[in-house]
């Protein structure tokens, strides 16, 4: 039983941190801008999946602004970025979703504003 119980601790990863937690955005979660380069990056703690990341960035009326073009970084693999068409000034709401290398599904909402 004590040699499971063992085998079973070697299997655990030990890295401290758990993959694919969001670290960064660009702009940060709650920002109030005044200006904004139609640019949106988030940065994750481990390498995203290729299959369907998304990000997806609407105004306070629900109208997708973002330009439907989310890229993913080469290397390294945990950074995923969108534009969008000019901004005005409102609330915008982005939701982000990707599956990590190991098949973990990441996803969350994150909120900025455009003031004059």
């Amino acid at each position: 039983m004590a040699v499971v119980a063992a085998i079973g601790l070697v299997a655990l990863p030990n890295n401290g941190q758990a993959e694919g937690v969001l670290l960064k955005s660009q702009p940060a979660h709650n920002a109030r801008l005044s200006q904004f380069d139609n640019k949106i990056s988030l940065w994750f703690s481990g390498n995203v999946g290729e299959r369907y990341p998304s990000i997806v960035v609407v105004n306070s009326q629900g109208q997708r602004v973002d330009n439907r073009d989310v890229g993913l970084d080469i290397a390294p693999r945990s950074h995923l970025h969108v534009t969008t068409k000019p901004l005005s000034p409102d609330n915008y709401t982005l939701r982000y979703r990707v599956v990590t290398e190991d098949g973990l599904v990441v996803s969350g909402i994150q909120t900025f504003s455009i003031i004059p």
